[in-house]
């Protein structure tokens, strides 16, 4: 987990330094610089920002640079972490990465040794959304699941890439054989990301499920998760590719493969007249529905890899953390509720923001009840699955800290 965590120019924080604990709440009005810390972590972990793409947007006004710097301590082993983004006077942007103190090429060595999930307002549109991150969902877990995969969906989008420019070539008719050997290494390795995504996916199918009747009771037995591979599993993606080729050329991009892959979430609807018929759910629920199922899809992810690392099926350096941005804008009170039971119980550290100040109460009880009952196995099982001693009476840490104008005090300490 993150220990100690210090920020330079982010948007409204010129300078930020906090220790964290396995529990920490930011409570602010609106503007103070909760999201912006979240941000950071997010940035730290995946090398971009959640709010906007572009790195001009978020550091600070008037300076060229911001930095993200953090320290992390687990299955004692200590480690450093630091990302910088930069731009110059012509407004291009450049990326330093660092670990352990030494330079690294690639944001891949960061993501890894630090799994961030973020559960945020504006993640609550995901069904309406395009299929990008959906997939992304699934590639995350992927990712921290099945090592492989990363090299594999790398190899994938370079391939994709240059068959890309190939179609857009005017002189493409005369390149055709040329287009032919990209397809054949684009459809080994479609066929390598598939085999990935599909055994995470029916991993996930089960937690999926057991969030749903938690969530939303009403619709357990009836919501389920479709995995789209983005083309025809059945055939070879290479004889596909060869049979459209006029479409794409036309097109001037490859329209099937394994980057249009998406995770589709189905309602059964059985009709007054016995007819039973199934629908995607975004078309059925209502707004407030929409929230909870969008929450069970990440709580599901979260419980999918905490338990997998309890049983010893996959390695993490450091647990998930998770960042919940304004934890009570879009849910209710119950779902608030089950979500901080959720994240809570398992081993994972928690940056949450919120505006109101009674959460704090909650969470506190929440975490007195949870250390004083001991109901922690998944935290004992994944800290004995990666070699550590475990305590019967360990205790779940939380820091309260209150935001104002970039500045962050801590107000309360367990």
């Amino acid at each position: 987990m993150i220990n100690k965590l210090q920020i330079h120019q982010l948007r409204n924080l010129s300078q930020a330094v906090l220790d964290l604990a396995e529990c920490n709440l930011l409570i602010g009005e609106n503007g103070s610089g909760k999201t912006s810390l979240l941000e950071a972590v997010f940035l730290l972990s995946r090398g971009r920002s959640f709010r906007h793409h572009e790195s001009k947007r978020y550091i600070s006004y008037h300076q060229s640079s911001c930095t993200i710097w953090a320290t992390t301590s687990e299955q004692q082993q200590s480690a450093s972490l630091a990302i910088q983004k930069k731009i110059d006077t012509a407004g291009k942007s450049d990326t330093l990465l660092r670990f352990n103190e030494q330079p690294v090429a690639s944001q891949s060595v960061l993501s890894l040794h630090l799994p961030v999930l973020l559960i945020d307002p504006v993640g609550m549109n995901l069904l309406d959304e395009g299929s990008a991150s959906r997939r992304q969902l699934l590639d995350w877990l992927a990712f921290h699941m099945k090592p492989e995969f990363y090299q594999h969906w790398l190899h994938y989008q370079r391939l994709l890439k240059q068959r890309n420019s190939l179609l857009k070539n005017p002189a493409i008719n005369q390149n055709i054989s040329q287009l032919a050997a990209w397809d054949k290494q684009l459809s080994i390795y479609a066929k390598t990301l598939h085999e990935c995504r599909e055994e995470v996916f029916y991993q996930w199918i089960e937690c999926f499920d057991e969030m749903i009747a938690r969530l939303l009771p009403a619709y357990h037995n009836k919501l389920y998760l479709q995995y789209l591979a983005g083309f025809d599993t059945e055939h070879n993606l290479l004889d596909i590719l060869n049979k459209r080729i006029k479409q794409d050329i036309e097109l001037g991009y490859t329209r099937i493969g394994a980057h249009r892959a998406d995770v589709a979430v189905m309602l059964k609807i059985q009709h007054q007249n016995g007819q039973k018929i199934r629908e995607q759910a975004t078309h059925v629920l209502s707004r407030g529905e929409k929230k909870l199922l969008i929450t069970a899809l990440r709580l599901s992810q979260l419980q999918l890899i905490c338990h997998a690392v309890a049983q010893g099926r996959v390695m993490l350096d450091n647990p998930p953390i998770v960042l919940i941005d304004d934890i009570d804008a879009e849910l209710d009170a119950a779902a608030v509720s089950i979500l901080l039971d959720t994240v809570l119980s398992l081993p994972c550290q928690v940056i949450i923001s919120s505006l109101n100040n009674a959460i704090h109460d909650e969470i506190l009880l929440k975490i007195n009840q949870l250390n004083n009952t001991g109901d922690n196995n998944t935290n004992k099982q994944y800290n004995q699955s990666n070699g550590q001693n475990v305590s019967e009476n360990q205790q779940k840490s939380y820091h309260m800290f209150h935001v104002k104008q970039g500045e962050f005090a801590l107000m309360y300490a367990d």
